[in-house]
């Protein structure tokens, strides 16, 4: 038990202030290292695996082959030994340093706590070490928890996946039901790093302890860790919602007067929210760590046992019979490091200031497509739908080709007519005369009459002079043979400068550059690793989960024409008409032509902050 002394001294504004500054400076060197050495020496050995194998990159369309490969193993397993190092090391470093804390061992380096995370990893190293890394790297992004760290922080199921299952009652049943689970068993297994990395236990014997802790402290663990979220989501954001009223407040009184003066008080402010937004998501996850280590310790106590760090530290004990201080020399770093960061803050925002219109209006205009035929202009892969996003002046219709049982090619997106027009067969088990007979169901307006199944002869007939056609190859009928079907009927409509043709299979792109170059070519991915910007198309249409700013930028400074599938939340919108990309494919087209008009029409203020704060 704690004496009073000890209770005070962690109670005290100097104690948190050094807990806040040890993770903090962990963090600072730690982000550094990876940043400046770690991800690109994975980048190097990435790039030299592809290189082995021929290859400068991979994406969704051709990742098999080079998976299957020595090469493909040489890098999956270089994957999994990063992922186990930088997951790894966060989470070892955060819960013992927390520990050491506890226990009152507060004089400690960045580098010892390095070091510390380090060699404690080697208790990862097994078979049931690696599994568990594959699952917190796995699981913890998927349920939000804020452990988000090391190489899998982005990983999220793609929008184009998510929209399915919400759309369909039973997928989204079991999607919930999954999350349900996988949220019960990180709630059981909460305590599996401690008992191995404290206590010196092997990962099968953490993971009954942890059970066993868990169910004993049943509500009473589960409040705590409510109010645990709860504590430091307010101690965190009420600083950041401060920040932002004030940003609002001066918006507000300064929007009359758009000059370089206030455009520049603008940038100054608006970086310092960045930064605090960033401070605060960086301290965040081993904040949550450390008190779930307190928990931890606490109820070790509560069942007669003490847990003691084993692993050799040069970490030093504080002395009980006086509060810790704020040395001298810590004072100094901090005060410098601010400084240095406002002093940044000024040099930067005065330079973006002096070429204001090149820096944030550089964006040409966005081209806008819509998906499925006319989006929600009509029922999908229509004449109606298609003639619809025409009258709306929609630059590009997005439709689904597939060939029938005797050779046509018809209108569909599904793998059979069964979601559209109530049949389970599919194009390819269907003569044409079979699917004329089909009336396919506006999804988005059920007032709107029922269309029947076009031809893609009668798409062009009708689309011709009027709107672009992305025709995208799909499904199991989508071979060479459909390609040059394609070509040879765009040539004799005479519209290969209206018509563009999409795969997500790459080795149909590269057969149509190869083949046919003087047709217009897009590839369709959802990711990629490697030189993205070496991949052939004319169009590189990603998911918007891939559109990242950086590989979006990264492909423009190479010339490349991007576009970003399928942009239907309003929180896309935003993020999209307010980008890089040349065009954006969606449903909602209103919502996007009405995103596009306002962002051409934004004032200066409202221009910075989406430049800013916008992705």
């Amino acid at each position: 038990m704690k004496t009073g002394t000890e209770k005070k001294v962690e109670n005290s504004w100097a104690f948190r202030g050094r807990v806040i500054w040890l993770f903090t400076k962990y963090q600072l060197l730690s982000k550094g290292l990876l940043a400046l050495v770690i991800y690109p020496l994975y980048s190097l050995a990435i790039d030299t695996f592809l290189g082995l194998s021929g290859r400068t990159g991979i994406s969704s369309g051709d990742y098999l082959s080079f998976l299957l490969s020595f090469q493909g193993l040489g890098f999956l397993l270089a994957t999994l030994v990063l992922m186990v190092v930088l997951i790894g090391l966060d989470i070892n470093t955060f819960i013992l340093t927390s520990a050491l804390i506890k226990e009152g061992k507060i004089e400690m380096t960045a580098r010892h706590m390095l070091w510390l995370g380090l060699t404690s990893l080697k208790s990862l190293f097994s078979p049931a070490g690696l599994l568990l890394m594959v699952y917190v790297s796995l699981v913890f992004p998927l349920l939000g928890l804020g452990v988000t760290i090391g190489p899998m922080r982005q990983f999220q199921i793609p929008n184009f996946i998510t929209s399915v299952i919400y759309a369909n009652p039973l997928y989204l049943s079991l999607y919930a039901g999954v999350l349900l689970v996988l949220t019960y068993l990180s709630y059981r297994f909460l305590f599996t790093f401690h008992y191995v990395l404290i206590e010196g236990q092997g990962i099968r014997q953490a993971l009954t302890s942890s059970l066993a802790l868990t169910k004993k402290q049943g509500r009473a663990l589960i409040k705590r860790l409510i109010g645990i979220f709860v504590k430091n989501g307010l101690l965190y954001f009420v600083p950041l919602f401060i920040a932002l009223i004030a940003l609002l407040v001066f918006v507000l009184v300064s929007q009359a007067e758009q000059t370089n003066q206030s455009r520049l008080y603008l940038l100054f402010i608006l970086l310092a929210v960045l930064e605090i937004v960033s401070f605060l998501t960086f301290l965040f996850p081993p904040m949550i760590i450390y008190r779930v280590t307190d928990a931890f310790y606490d109820y070790e106590e509560a069942e007669g046992r003490t847990p003691t760090v084993t692993l050799a530290t040069k970490a030093s004990q504080w002395r009980a019979d006086s509060l810790p201080s704020i040395r001298l020399r810590t004072k100094f770093l901090v005060t410098s490091l601010l400084l240095f960061i406002l002093a940044g803050n000024f040099g930067l925002s005065y330079l973006l200031v002096q070429d204001f219109d090149t820096v944030f209006r550089a964006n040409s205009e966005i081209e806008l497509v819509a998906h499925r035929g006319g989006g929600d202009l009509g029922a999908e892969n229509t004449i109606a739908g298609i003639l619809a996003a025409a009258e709306e002046g929609v630059a590009w219709s997005e439709i689904d080709i597939q060939r029938t049982k005797d050779g046509h090619y018809v209108l569909n997106h599904d793998g059979d007519f069964q979601r559209v027009a109530g049949d389970s067969r599919s194009s390819s088990q269907m003569t044409l005369a079979e699917i004329k007979e089909l009336q396919v169901a506006d999804t988005f307006d059920s007032s709107r009459p029922a269309q029947p199944v076009p031809t893609i002869e009668e798409v062009i007939e009708a689309s011709k002079g009027k709107i672009g056609l992305f025709m995208e190859l799909k499904g199991k009928t989508a071979d060479k043979q459909m390609v040059d079907d394609m070509v040879a009927m765009v040539k004799a409509y005479g519209v290969e400068k209206e018509v563009a043709l999409l795969s997500l299979d790459y080795s149909l792109i590269t057969y149509i550059e190869e083949t046919y170059p003087e047709m217009v070519s897009g590839y369709l991915y959802y990711f990629s690793i490697g030189q993205t910007g070496a991949l052939q198309g004319d169009y590189l249409i990603m998911e918007e989960a891939e559109a990242s700013y950086e590989k979006v930028s990264d492909l423009k400074a190479q010339g490349k024409k991007v576009i970003v599938w399928t942009v239907n939340t309003e929180e896309s919108i935003q993020r999209f008409v307010n980008s890089e990309v040349d065009g954006i494919i969606t449903d909602y087209v209103l919502d996007v032509k009405a995103g596009i008009k306002a962002c051409d029409e934004r004032t200066d203020f409202e221009v910075i902050v989406d430049a800013v704060l916008g992705e």
